[in-house]
């Protein structure tokens, strides 16, 4: 009776190691952060629209947070939470790059922006193809894989911010 006993555990524990593997491998493999350059534009604009300042800073490529002062990050910080925007039907395209595999932009092709104005303080609503129109610009955001994730490659130091020409 023993041996029966015995033989039971050892299957129920290998059974155990089995599952076990099944459940975690797959979590080991796919990593935690978004998994298309998509994904990571999403990611972007949820961290932006539910003001969540960890999550805005976990979709920008993590080198261009390390390049970040403790000043640069208090400044972008009072000015995101500023903001109060949403982000309404967006739709995406994805443009991978030619010559780096790891590289890509993505394009909002359609959608509606809406936030407070911050000069009249009134709530104001705009489409992508309004913007398309106005500035003659179509919003794209350039991500990268880093470590099996993608990010939004958007500068947040102040000696990576354009310089403004006069």
């Amino acid at each position: 009776m023993a041996f029966t006993t015995r033989g039971k555990a050892r299957r129920a524990a290998i059974l155990f190691a089995v599952l076990a593997a099944a459940l975690v491998l797959p979590l080991l493999l796919t990593g935690c952060g978004p998994q298309t350059p998509e994904a990571a534009v999403r990611s972007f604009y949820t961290a932006i629209q539910n003001r969540d300042w960890d999550g805005y800073l976990s979709a920008i490529l993590p080198s261009n947070v390390r390049r970040a002062t403790d000043a640069d990050l208090a400044s972008q910080k009072k000015k995101f939470m500023a903001n109060d925007y949403k982000y309404l039907g967006l739709k995406l395209k994805t443009t991978p790059d030619k010559k780096d595999p790891n590289k890509a932009a993505v394009e909002l092709t359609s959608g509606v922006v809406r936030g407070k104005n911050p000069q009249t303080g009134q709530v104001e609503s705009t489409t992508i193809a309004q913007i398309k129109k106005q500035y003659g610009v179509t919003p794209t955001l350039s991500t990268e894989k880093y470590k099996g994730c993608w990010y939004i490659d958007v500068p947040i130091a102040a000696a990576d911010q354009p310089t403004q020409q006069q």
